[in-house]
């Protein structure tokens, strides 16, 4: 399990009791696997950085969907200053926290899979105040990953942004970027990936193979959208390769 994060939080925490799970050739309802409450601090992966949640036995086939079981009385997030936000889970107690993606279980053989977290998508204030007192809903936007699939993106960022402003960029699949996407209710809802790239470094895993234009943004100290920067086009990604990107002035369109 890892993520990517905004910033306006301190800590975003969730506690898992438990899975879902339904094969792609069966008929028959949701199997169901238990395990002990865990926990976690999204913030605390990021960059790559993953936590275990279970391992276990399951008959081989293709996995078509997954819902994780989660104590909804138990996520929440901190604020700067230590203030403490219930999360609110939409229909969390009744059909769980619903993930997108599939994967095989190979006849006697493993599969390892990562469930990947956005938190721009995942975490939102029910209407436009930023105080404190607005609740917090965490949205069904997990995505599930077959980590033998998948590679990265990594490199710098030098960006003429305000001192106070935020640097994120933005992975699409290939020609799927349109300038809608800037608008309040699209909100980059198309992006594969995210990250912050304010200090000049960033890190984009667990990327399918394939092909993705990256697009470069400024955020306010808020959060909230300013400015495109910029694309990089046509950045290819192998399964366990790392492709370097260096964004600067002249590699900017």
């Amino acid at each position: 399990m890892r993520l990517r994060t905004m910033k306006i939080f301190t800590g975003v925490f969730v506690t898992f009791t438990g899975l879902q799970y339904h094969y792609a050739d069966s008929n028959e309802s949701w199997e169901e696997v238990d395990f002990n409450e865990t926990t976690i601090d999204l913030l605390s992966l990021q960059d790559g950085n993953t936590s275990m949640l279970n391992q276990v036995e399951l008959p081989a086939g293709v996995i078509d969907h997954v819902r994780f079981k989660l104590n909804t009385k138990k996520c929440y997030v901190i604020l700067s200053g230590d203030i403490n936000e219930t999360m609110f889970v939409p229909s969390g107690e009744q059909t769980g926290y619903k993930a997108i993606g599939s994967f095989t279980i190979p006849a006697g053989g493993t599969v390892n899979v990562t469930a990947d977290f956005d938190l721009r998508k995942s975490v939102k204030l029910t209407g436009n105040d930023q105080s404190v007192s607005s609740k917090y809903i965490l949205r069904p936007t997990i995505k599930i990953v077959d980590n033998i699939q998948v590679g990265e993106i990594n490199g710098t960022v030098t960006a003429d942004i305000n001192g106070t402003s935020q640097a994120i960029l933005y992975a699409y699949s290939d020609d799927t970027w349109d300038d809608n996407e800037t608008n309040a209710t699209n909100n980059f809802s198309n992006a594969v990936v995210s990250t912050d790239a304010t200090d000049g470094e960033f890190t984009l895993p667990w990327l399918t193979t394939g092909t993705y234009d990256l697009v470069l943004v400024e955020n306010n100290v808020n959060g909230e959208f300013e400015a495109v920067l910029g694309f990089i086009n046509n950045v290819g990604v192998e399964a366990d390769t790392t492709t370097t990107i260096d964004i600067n002035d002249t590699t900017l369109p």
